[in-house]
């Protein structure tokens, strides 16, 4: 947009201002006794903000039809002067909407039509004072919960670029030429908050690249949540959940990393696995069962936080605040057949799934992937370190069944009297062993990441069972049987990984 233009409007400060803004530059025809005064109160701890980062609302006017049949319902919001974070604006005009559509009489409700809103809000410090339109906005792939749409705050909240805003406000936003068209005018004004059309992902690159942009955001939107909720906060609610559950010295900046990590990382996972019908608020759904913990996981990220369908609308972790309807939105454009052709040329037989993490976190946290060694190991690579493992139990221990091999401690020191039961600590002075009874084949993986090595582990050990009951004539059912009886008893107890990022185990 023009530089003046830019200028012009940053210089408006007050309601009379924009007033004369709207009628000369955009043609509205709007008059000084256009407007009527409603009332609207809310209190910081329903919305699960901190007292210190809310802001009162010091009047709000309703502008009366200025056309017959007019499709939108416009509403000038005055805050006090203080700074308002985006998520806590956000948070208000949802709320505004719900509690006035909750007390309205059947015929004042149309007015209340979430996507038939235009939210015009003058808001910040008396030094900077600004103005911003806003615009719910009924998303296929958001589910139940409109997504609203700010235009004129900043282009990492909303995507939309500020060059962009005035020229958006100019032509789309500005009074029609022919009011009687009333759906063009819902679709030209509607259009203002939309997001420029972007290239459609085709290859592996684009996708880590447009993923982790987008989690990258969501984290930082996480962080300016937790920074201005309560105690009482949907999102620090959830965080509180995950310290005493998983993590006791979880930070918010780790929080909110995880947060978006597992979200991204999550519904890419489910988009591989199902095709189509991704939403934000079925994600849980979308994923396979034979993936129980990134299924329970994902339904406590809505669970816990308080995601639910209740009288007065959604309550709890929203989803447009974070971001993540965003990503739900990538990956329901995304060319996936594309992406996973592309993907296999180059890492033939490899689950993308699972691979395609270290390509994310690359792009997401160049860092964070260098201090945590995400790297990820070839399958050969992989194959040939377990079965020299595995082999070298055979010959050099007498381990005939190698990793599959279920000998105790105690029928060890059997065979080799020099051996000695392992301290289960080296602190001076302590003398307590492990148990003769356990296992003397462990296996351990302590930065498992997407858990590769397990995998083969598991091959392995499932190859050499196998071959072992063939060779004592059983039948295809009685090693079935044999099996099911071994996992529980003697593989699963043996088995132990650690991974101290959270999106690997999804």
């Amino acid at each position: 947009m023009p530089t003046d233009h830019r200028c012009e409007l940053a210089r408006i400060k007050r309601f009379d201002q924009l007033v004369a803004y709207l009628r000369v530059k955009m043609g509205w025809p709007i008059e000084g006794d256009n407007f009527e005064d409603l009332t609207f109160d809310y209190t910081p701890d329903e919305l699960g903000i901190d007292a210190a980062s809310a802001a009162k609302i010091q009047e709000i006017k309703r502008l009366r039809p200025l056309a017959v049949n007019q499709p939108w319902s416009i509403f000038f919001v005055k805050f006090e002067p203080k700074r308002l974070p985006v998520v806590a604006l956000r948070r208000i005009l949802s709320r505004v909407v719900l509690k006035k559509r909750a007390v309205a009489n059947s015929a004042e409700r149309a007015a209340w039509d979430m996507t038939d809103l235009l939210f015009i809000s003058n808001h910040g410090d008396d030094a900077e004072r600004r103005i911003t339109f806003a615009h719910f906005v009924q998303d296929d792939g958001c589910g139940d919960l409109p997504t609203l749409k700010v235009l004129g705050w900043d282009d990492d909240d909303t995507g939309l670029r500020l060059d962009h805003v005035a020229s958006q406000l100019t032509t789309k936003l500005c009074w029609p030429d022919d009011v009687a068209d009333v759906e063009t005018w819902r679709t030209t004004w509607a259009s203002a908050f939309t997001e420029r059309n972007r290239e459609v992902v085709t290859t592996a690159k684009h996708l880590a690249e447009r993923l982790a942009d987008l989690a990258r955001r969501t984290r930082l939107k996480a962080n300016a949540a937790l920074a201005i909720e309560s105690a009482t906060g949907p999102l620090r609610t959830l965080m509180d959940a995950f310290k005493k559950a998983l993590i006791h010295d979880l930070t918010d900046d780790g929080f909110a990393d995880m947060y978006a990590q597992t979200i991204a990382y999550g519904l890419l996972s489910a988009r591989i696995s199902r095709p189509a019908g991704l939403t934000a608020d079925n994600m849980a759904d979308m994923v396979p069962v034979t993936n129980p913990f990134l299924k329970e996981m994902l339904e406590s990220f809505l669970r816990l936080g308080g995601r639910r369908r209740s009288g007065a609308g959604w309550t709890g972790i929203d989803f447009d605040e974070l971001g993540i309807n965003e990503i739900v939105q990538l990956l329901r454009e995304v060319n996936m057949e594309a992406v996973l052709r592309d993907f296999g040329d180059r890492n033939p037989d490899e689950d993308p799934v699972i691979h395609f993490y270290e390509s994310f976190l690359k792009e997401y946290d160049a860092k964070k992937r260098m201090q945590r060694g995400v790297f990820y190991t070839p399958r050969p690579v992989v194959s040939y370190i377990v079965r020299s493992v595995h082999e070298l139990l055979q010959t050099e221990f007498g381990l005939t069944d190698g990793l599959a091999d279920t000998t105790t401690w105690g029928e060890m020191l059997t065979k080799h009297p020099g051996l000695k039961l392992p301290l289960l600590s080296d602190s001076p002075g302590e003398t307590q062993t492990i148990l003769p009874k356990e296992p003397f084949v462990q296996i351990l993986d302590p930065a498992t990441g997407t858990a590769t090595f397990l995998v083969e582990v598991i091959e392995v050990i499932h190859a050499t069972l196998t071959a072992k009951w063939k060779q004592q004539r059983l039948s295809e059912a009685q090693r079935i049987d044999a099996w099911n009886d071994y996992v529980p008893k003697h593989l699963l107890p043996r088995l132990h990984a650690y991974e101290l990022m959270m999106a690997p185990y999804a």
